[in-house]
């Protein structure tokens, strides 16, 4: 019998470089791993634990008496020879950390507590205890701790100056979300143009990304996943705080108002019905959550003027879901046609509006990670810019280290000579804030290729920087 084959990795180099350093480092370790649902936490810890000496245990939403218990039956399985049987186990979480330095030995060995946001609301002093094991049980061998889990801002908070850990921590594992290029691995045989829907309607997460099957066109991928009412992703964005809030109705509110072209906080509040001081705290928990990402001009300075400030969804996925599946839902239609008349009737119709603003952030991300030899530099930040009544935007704007400006117009269809001739007009605008500019060069991001003459003959001449959607990859 043909062992399975173990699916690829992709994209984690930082964290598995940081697991092992902990491994070797011959002393012990306490790392905190972040990042949301999906994204590949749980798989890449569970898969590096595997041929090491350690344990990994998932917590649950459930009492601290039954988390011991079933810790017990997962020792039990793991670690026969302790003499740990099913019915009986732990008796205390001392008891457990003790069990853990005895099977150490003086050797490293990895303690994995993922989801221990479950374990901290279940155990009372959770994390006073952990204070107490690392600093006195944990010193002197060399086990590994990971504390790991999904609610983001939870985790962040055990180190802040008012937590137990607080000064303990000795290494981070951040699992952020997949670029659009790292994304394109799960799907290499799809053109440059499905790639980008893929990631723009997936999203970064690689537990997302890997319901993709990639021997179909992504429209049946979208329709299988998010329209057929029993797809993995149907009704994700619809619950996806549910584990980490009571009431979580304003949140969706404020995700759902962004997603559907509301950016200004004012504009956000109207839409929602509720005042700007009621709204703050939800606000600032889906940031720490990734969720929402705050964005300002690249000629402000943080924090910035907050009547230029705008949000948006951080979540690609996200953002599809409540602009389209969310939609579909409520109006019922789930229920009368097939996922993939509702892609046809529902998605494709509006895919290229939706796929605009996405491919400008793209085209950023490409900037300001790429090496693209038609790049003339390399630069140190990387942002947009608009008028402070948002009549005129720059999609993208990108600062070198001699004080170079690079600036860009992004067109998911077609690009013409015009676009170039009124992003000229704004480039002024934008030197005049930016000041001590040395040089500036000018970028066309499109989509299809380029049909305008006058274009062409600008680029040729080197004019213009073009760049297509092969280029980003």
């Amino acid at each position: 019998m043909v062992a399975p084959k173990t699916p690829p990795l992709y994209d984690r180099a930082k964290e598995q470089a940081e697991l092992d350093r902990a491994w070797k480092s011959g002393k012990p370790e306490l790392l905190i791993a972040t990042g949301r649902r999906r994204a590949g936490k749980s798989y890449l810890l569970s898969r590096y634990l595997k041929g090491r000496a350690g344990l990994y245990y998932q917590a649950t939403k459930s009492t601290s008496r039954d988390q011991l218990r079933t810790l017990s039956n997962v020792v039990a399985t793991q670690f026969q020879q302790t003499g740990l049987e099913f019915a009986a186990g732990f008796s205390d979480w001392e008891s457990f950390f003790s069990f853990i330095v005895s099977q150490a030995k003086g050797k490293p060995f990895l303690l994995i507590l993922d989801e221990l946001p479950y374990l901290l609301e279940a155990v009372r002093g959770f994390g006073t205890l952990l204070q107490k094991v690392w600093d006195h049980e944990l010193q002197g061998t060399q086990v590994k701790l990971v504390l790991s889990g999904s609610y983001v801002s939870a985790m962040r908070r055990l180190t802040t100056a008012d937590q137990p850990l607080h000064g303990r921590k000795t290494g981070s594992l951040a699992f952020s979300p997949f670029s659009y290029r790292d994304a394109a691995e799960f799907f290499p045989a799809y053109s440059a143009r499905d790639r980008l829907i893929a990631f723009a309607t997936f999203g970064g997460l690689p537990g997302q990304l890997s319901l993709i099957d990639p021997s179909r066109d992504i429209a049946d991928n979208i329709a299988q996943q998010m329209l057929n009412p029993s797809g993995r992703l149907a009704d994700e964005g619809q619950h996806l705080f549910d584990s980490f809030l009571g009431d979580a109705g304003v949140h969706y509110s404020i995700v759902r108002a962004i997603a559907n072209g509301e950016q200004k906080w004012s504009k956000i509040t109207n839409r929602v019905g509720k005042d700007s001081a009621s709204l703050s705290r939800p606000l600032d928990w889906l940031q720490d959550m990734d969720v929402i990402s705050r964005v300002i001009p690249i000629t402000e300075t943080p924090p910035g003027n907050p009547k230029k400030t705008i949000y948006r969804l951080a979540d690609p996925y996200l953002a599809f879901w409540h602009r389209f599946v969310a939609m579909i839902r409520a109006s019922g239609s789930d229920d009368l046609m097939t996922s993939r008349e509702l892609w046809d009737h529902f998605i494709a119709p509006g895919l290229d509006e939706y796929m605009g603003p996405m491919f400008e952030s793209v085209c950023r991300d490409f900037v300001g990670r790429s090496r693209h030899p038609r790049l003339p530099f390399h630069p140190v930040r990387v942002g947009e810019w608009w008028s402070d009544d948002s009549s005129e935007q720059i999609d993208v704007v990108a600062l070198g280290p001699k004080r170079q400006v690079l600036i860009g117009e992004c067109k998911w269809g077609s690009v013409t000579a015009d676009d170039v001739d009124k992003l000229n007009e704004r480039r002024d605008i934008v030197l005049k804030e930016l000041k001590g500019v040395t040089q500036v060069y000018v970028a066309v991001f499109a989509g299809n290729s380029v049909g305008d003459r006058r274009l062409k003959g600008r680029i040729s001449k080197g004019d213009v920087l073009h760049f297509s959607l092969d280029d980003l990859f």
